[in-house]
């Protein structure tokens, strides 16, 4: 009769099955689903009706995720099912697929009441330190676990019991209380660091990945935290962590200048120290433009404003090298005699100017070169000037006159920058030197420079010159190329501008302002408005600007053809975009007469406003680049004087190497005299 009821009941548990027995982990029984229920709503009335005296096998079955009751009622807060589950040991170290034993499911809710009742079991079976002390699959006991989502109860209890959890690192070597600090949670942070010992201090509590402690994290979110992990380990100042940096070279390079104070009046000798890349503090904080960084670093460590990288670099270097232009000029403002470090070079010779040319930092260059104590003929160990530099960077083919390379090679030039050794690099592309003689000023070889009389010496040479000319051909071959597919779609560009120029007037010239005069009138399909001068002015300049956009669609047309010869290419696009500005210049002047001899008398001011503003449109078009002329003629004005900036005059071999590329202040009086000579035309033709 028993063994039937046995039986019977066991076909019970099997029909209330959640999953087949085959999907749950091996050698685990799939959970009753009343039991799940149970587990999961707290009733525990359900649990008592499944459970048997004595027997306890129910409590074995697992979800498919490995699941047992237990970690179902501890991540839930269910106390008393907690309880009830005290009749099976095993389930209190029992791991699912994750290896989340039910005490980590419990600091994971953060139910303190649920952490406490399972620890005094543990404690009363003689299993603490195996509940305590097990981890999970990402090496974590259930103190990395209350400590990642901010449950201080837990976390105080779990220390209570057992310190020396704060001592264990999870598989990303993170501590506690690293792992508290970087997700944020302070709170855990606090309780920790109150819980720990002095005594029993340890490094690992303060351990974090890839050397880091505690405090490199720290510096980074809170200052409170910061001033409580330095008041109990103040060496952590010191601490190396990765890429060899100290929490000093983070809190510099965020720009956290309270933590920054904080670190340097504990100690002031972190200030002077490197990371791997030989980085001091100073220069992270050059390198983010921080000023108030760099203001506190050299006020409580005055001799850091000498300290040099792996590089040479000072932190100014770093900070031209990063565009900080803003940073440098505050923080000169401040401390003119840093001024000094404008003509330090690094281990390569650069000095800042050399820095702000390469970078193609125009701002930065304009204001270096109006300091009139910076120099700007140092040469660096390859030889150059930042002259040579410029003109090395700068493009020989079609540019805009405005192009940040383009101004920072005329603004060198027109203040009389000097060049060094690189003319030889002009020399070669003129044609002046043979390969051999070339070969020998830019490699410096020796066994290049001594006349070998071995046959098979000259033969190996023989072969190495003819491939480096090889190459040389392919590249300027591939720099011609490029060149030719530019000014072909420069030339596409602006066609656009010329056929919208020309649709524009054409389509004006027959719809012209106050219409015509009707057909059963003297005069009929003439203008209405023939006799007045604005009408005519409008007439004059509509054509003019629909003569010259087509004319300049069709030098474009010759300009974007690939099969032409560069040298009347450039011609052809460059008289192509003197008629578009004509043709730009006559369509606004149309408008503005369109406009003004339509309106009435007592509309004289609005239609004298609306041809202003039509008139200056070609003059707003040109402002960019007349604007950044005037910054860079002031530079000249203020390194040179007004003459230079006014009618500068420039070595031949600058002439050269800028071509058409010269910039002055007759190029702006010029522009504006153009413009208003076009504008005259167009009115004194309307007289005839």
């Amino acid at each position: 009769m028993a063994e039937e009821s046995i039986t019977s009941q066991t076909a019970q548990i099997n029909s209330n099955l959640e999953v087949p027995s085959g999907e749950v982990q091996p050698g685990r029984i799939p959970m009753n689903l009343k039991l799940l229920k149970s587990a999961r709503s707290g009733d525990r009335r359900i649990l008592d009706e499944l459970l048997r005296p004595g027997d306890t096998r129910l409590l074995l079955g697992v979800t498919l995720e490995g699941n047992t009751a237990l970690h179902i009622a501890a991540s839930r807060g269910h106390h008393e099912i907690v309880e009830i589950c005290r009749r099976e040991i095993s389930i209190f170290v029992a791991p699912n697929t994750r290896l989340d034993t039910p005490l980590h499911c419990a600091a994971r809710a953060g139910y303190a009441s649920v952490v406490t009742s399972i620890i005094e079991f543990a404690k009363q079976k003689g299993i603490k330190e195996r509940v305590l002390r097990a981890r999970n699959k990402d090496e974590a006991n259930a103190l990395h676990v209350a400590a990642k989502y901010n449950h201080v109860g837990v976390a105080n209890v779990m220390m209570n019991e057992d310190v020396g959890l704060a001592s264990m690192l999870n598989e990303a070597g993170m501590s506690p209380l690293y792992l508290a600090i970087a997700t944020g949670s302070l709170d855990i942070a606090k309780a920790l660091l109150q819980s720990f010992s002095m005594k029993n201090d340890s490094p690992a509590y303060y351990a974090g990945p890839n050397k880091n402690t505690a405090l490199h994290a720290a510096v980074l979110l809170s200052s409170e935290i910061t001033q409580e992990l330095l008041d109990r380990k103040p060496e952590l100042t010191k601490g190396v962590g990765f890429l060899g940096r100290i929490p000093l070279h983070y809190a510099a390079l965020y720009g956290h200048h309270d933590t920054v104070k904080l670190l340097l009046k504990r100690d002031p000798s972190t200030a002077y120290q490197p990371d791997a890349n030989g980085s001091f503090p100073i220069h992270m904080a050059a390198s983010m433009g921080n000023v108030h960084i760099l203001q506190q670093i050299l006020k409580q460590c005055p001799a850091t404003d000498e300290l040099l990288d792996k590089k040479g670099k000072n932190f100014l270097h770093v900070a031209f090298k990063r565009r900080r232009l803003d940073a440098v000029k505050k923080i000169i403002s401040r401390r003119q005699d840093l001024r000094k470090l404008l003509n330090d070079q690094d281990s390569k010779g650069n000095t800042p100017l050399h820095t702000a040319v390469k970078m193609s930092d125009k701002a930065s260059v304009y204001f270096l070169l109006r300091d009139k104590t910076v120099c700007v003929n140092v040469i660096n160990h390859d030889g150059f000037t930042p002259l040579d530099l410029a003109y090395q960077l700068s493009d020989r083919g079609m540019q805009f006159l405005m192009n940040a390379k383009c101004c920072i090679a005329n603004c060198l030039a027109l203040t009389k920058a000097l060049s060094g050794p690189q003319e030889i690099f002009h020399d070669l592309e003129s044609g002046k030197l043979s390969s051999d003689e070339t070969k020998e000023k830019l490699s410096g070889d020796d066994m290049f420079k001594k006349e070998s009389s071995n046959v098979e010496d000259k033969e190996i040479r023989k072969q190495v010159d003819l491939a480096k000319n090889d190459k040389f051909k392919k590249e300027s071959s591939n720099v011609e190329d490029k060149e030719i597919s530019k000014q072909v779609d420069l030339a596409k560009n602006f066609g656009i501008a010329t056929v919208l120029i020309a649709t524009v007037t054409f389509a004006a010239g027959f719809t012209v302002p106050g219409g015509y005069i009707a057909d059963d009138h003297p005069g009929h399909g003439t203008a209405v408005l023939a006799k007045e001068y604005a009408f005519k002015v409008f007439l004059v300049s509509d054509a003019s600007a629909l003569v010259c956009s087509i004319v300049a669609t069709f030098w474009l047309m010759h300009a974007g053809t690939s099969t032409v010869d560069t040298p009347t290419r450039i011609r052809a696009f460059l008289w192509a975009l003197n008629f578009l500005w004509v043709g730009l210049q006559g369509m606004c002047t149309a408008f503005a007469m369109g406009i003004y001899v339509v309106l009435p008398p007592s509309c004289k001011r609005i239609s004298i406003l609306l041809c202003i503003i039509a008139l200056g449109a070609p003059l707003l078009a040109r402002m960019v680049a007349n604007y950044k002329l005037c910054v860079l003629l002031i530079t000249v004005r203020i390194r040179q004087g007004y003459r230079q900036c006014n009618s500068p005059t420039l070595r031949p071999y600058d002439k050269k190497r800028l071509g058409g590329l010269v910039l002055g202040g007759r190029r702006l009086i010029f522009d504006l005299l153009r413009t208003l000579g076009v504008y005259a035309m167009f009115f004194l033709l309307a007289m005839l």
